[in-house]
């Protein structure tokens, strides 16, 4: 008998199609479509296993419908949306999609780097206004990436790569990472680095670990980076830190208030934002469905937990 999935959007399953053969699919009828709070309320209870994205909350109320449930997947790698801890004592494994979104996320992170160092956005902004080549022979106002240091603040997967990356171009590379031998601590990695880019998962511990105080370490000639979650940087605090000079610019993907974001941080000039856009090509997408895919089919075929399960260690207990 076949396992019942659920999707909480409607994504398209061409290229997993084949590796769908094991589950009988419930999911919004019209592409890209999601189904609301309510409709999963009522799909729960007839569910092997289900599918949600990071705008799709999983807690308690989720898991007391789902009397049925063997296992989730969340299509990302952060997983805040998720009650792991009700899933573990449930002793339901919660999968995530740490591999695809590797390079993706880097690369998102990298041109975000080099947008706001080389001032890429900037200058096509006053171009588009002014359509004058300006006559600048001694700018102070950007920097070149050779020669400087990148701090990264969280060394897993992402983290790694784009060190990788970044290594490329010349940066001298630091880190802290509480798993990693070579990790030098926040404060030092903050005053030594010309570019600092975060990496974290958003945990209680690192709510706005990126604050008034921290910020106030960085070089005023430097930037920060932020692709992973918006709550780890204090908003307030960086829109402050950004007028007065205390760093020189940032370059955002997320944002504390998402969906939405502040006027207080569109309206300056010295940051390049992007709409929390790192995965979202249909590539990057469709890889991460299979990722998932692949950890549900190991659990419906094996019985075992798969590689890329959040809470793996937990449920081993």
């Amino acid at each position: 008998m076949k396992k019942k999935l659920g999707l909480s959007h409607n994504l398209p399953l061409d290229t997993v199609a084949d590796k769908l053969s094991d589950f009988d699919l419930v999911m919004p009828k019209n592409l890209l479509e999601s189904f609301s709070k309510e409709e999963i309320h009522a799909i729960l209870p007839d569910l092997d296993g289900f599918i949600c994205i990071a705008d799709t909350p999983f807690r308690k109320e989720e898991f007391d419908l789902a009397s049925k449930l063997a296992y989730l997947g969340n299509l990302g790698s952060g997983f805040d949306n998720v009650d792991v801890t009700e899933a573990t004592k449930r002793r339901i494994p919660v999968l995530n999609t740490p591999t695809a979104v590797v390079n993706p996320t880097a690369e998102n992170t990298f041109s975000l780097i080099l947008g706001i160092t080389r001032a890429t956005v900037r200058y096509d902004r006053q171009l588009r206004k002014t359509g004058i080549c300006p006559k600048e022979l001694l700018s102070y106002a950007d920097m070149t990436l050779g020669g400087k240091t990148l701090g990264i603040v969280g060394y897993g997967r992402i983290g790694k790569q784009l060190g990788h990356l970044a290594s490329a171009f010349g940066m001298n590379i630091i880190h802290t990472d509480p798993y990693s031998p070579a990790s030098v601590p926040l404060e030092e990695l903050l005053a030594k680095s010309d570019v600092v880019s975060l990496h974290l998962p958003y945990t209680k511990e690192n709510h706005h670990i990126i604050n008034e105080k921290t910020l106030s370490l960085m070089k005023s000639s430097a930037y920060l980076v932020n692709a992973s979650r918006g709550p780890i940087v204090e908003e307030a605090a960086l829109v402050e830190a950004l007028k007065n000079g205390t760093i020189r610019g940032a370059g955002l993907d997320v944002f504390e208030g998402e969906p939405n974001v502040s006027e207080a941080l569109r309206s300056l000039e010295n940051i390049v934002i992007t709409p929390h856009i790192s995965t979202n090509l249909a590539e990057i997408r469709l890889n991460m469905l299979e990722e998932l895919i692949d950890g549900m089919n190991t659990i419906v075929t094996t019985g075992a937990v798969p590689r890329n399960t959040v809470n793996a260690k937990a449920l081993q207990v």
